[in-house]
């Protein structure tokens, strides 16, 4: 067996919340479209892998997405689904290879069938630029609108302008997840690494808190998106020390949407949106000397904003209410227990299901 080559220091608490994220969206996905009748095929990319392990032998993106993908061989065979994996990383592609090849080996070890990854056939590893890589694939992307394709980008930097969010969106039967320095663009907004990237005067950072900087960023990608096209922004916030990160999310379905939000809300129960309580607030009563913890009221608010176009009928049926809760990165239960809640009021009708 070839021996592993690890990440030179293990990973620290954000980078495990971030990994996490990513590994549970993952793994509510994946399943599900190695079930679907709409896909046969189902296409992955790691844009950053890394090298796929840290100094203790914990998984990174890489080794999650074969860990996972292991878990489900026998169904993908049974439903004749094709998994194409590509892993790529331009400073680190051969210790990534060389981790890679060793979880195979020692899950081909464990299993009778002949395995469904093949290297330079369906599992490809890569020591490219991910700008000129992406360039590169992406004509062939648009036209795969009969496959489905789960990007991951966990760079060091900002990757993603403009252009690339456009592009993103574009493809068909596409979900991506980013990652991204959130509190740097808020810090140093001149900086020329990240302002060839994000032009820090369309977002308003100045009006914002500090916790709140990535939720700002992901407002701005959502302003790019025309008013026509049904695309669903989600974001969670991470921080590391006094830094704060945060995780990107695009999917042009509601599956790929209410998939992502229940990571999400599994991870915080109050807002769906951070690994720290990003919209509560500490108030110190001078009279009682004592600090109180102010709850956020984000689902008190998709209450009332539901329950206005509900009874304005902006809203005539199911289907338009879970997509609002999408949109306003809630969950579809949320609205369902909204409009039950105020059927049994008496405050509005029945709504329509609409099939």
């Amino acid at each position: 067996m070839a021996k592993k080559t690890f990440h030179k220091e293990e990973f620290d608490e954000g980078t495990i919340s971030k990994l996490e994220l990513f590994k549970e969206y993952f793994k509510e996905s994946f399943p599900v479209f190695v079930h679907s009748r709409y896909f046969n095929e189902i296409l992955i990319i790691d844009f950053f892998a890394g090298q796929g392990l840290d100094v203790h032998g914990v998984y990174g993106t890489a080794l999650n997405i074969l860990n996972e993908i292991s878990a489900h061989c026998s169904s993908i065979i049974k439903n004749g689904k094709k998994i194409y994996l590509i892993l790529n990383d331009k400073n680190e592609a051969d210790n990534l290879k060389e981790n890679a090849q060793s979880f195979l080996e020692s899950c081909q070890a464990k299993c009778h069938n002949e395995c469904i990854l093949k290297e330079n056939i369906n599992f490809l590893i890569r020591k490219r630029d991910f700008h000129e890589y992406f360039n590169e694939l992406y004509p062939k992307l648009r036209t795969k609108n009969s496959v489905a394709k789960l990007f991951f980008l966990d760079p060091f930097n900002f990757v993603i302008d403009k252009k690339l969010f456009h592009k993103l969106i574009e493809l068909p039967s596409t979900d991506f997840l980013c990652f991204m320095p959130s509190s740097f663009l808020r810090r140093f907004p001149d900086e020329p690494s990240f302002k060839k990237y994000i032009d820090s005067n369309e977002i308003d950072f100045k009006s914002q808190k500090p916790a709140h900087c990535h939720r700002a960023i992901a407002d701005y990608f959502q302003t790019l998106i025309q008013n026509e096209k049904e695309y669903y922004i989600g974001c969670f916030s991470i921080k590391k020390g006094t830094n704060y990160y945060g995780v990107l999310f695009g999917s042009n379905h509601t599956l790929g949407a209410e998939k992502f939000q229940r990571v999400c809300w599994k991870k915080d129960d109050v807002t769906g949106e951070a690994d720290y309580n990003i919209d509560s607030e500490i108030v110190y009563n001078k009279n009682q000397n004592v600090l109180f913890d102010i709850p956020a009221h984000k689902l008190e608010s998709f209450e009332k904003k539901l329950k206005n176009e509900v009874t304005n009928k902006i809203i005539t049926n199911d289907i338009e209410s879970y997509k609002f809760a999408l949109k306003n990165r809630c969950l579809v239960k949320h609205a369902s227990d909204i409009l039950k809640k105020l059927m049994k009021q008496g405050k509005i009708q029945k709504i329509q299901n609409k099939k």
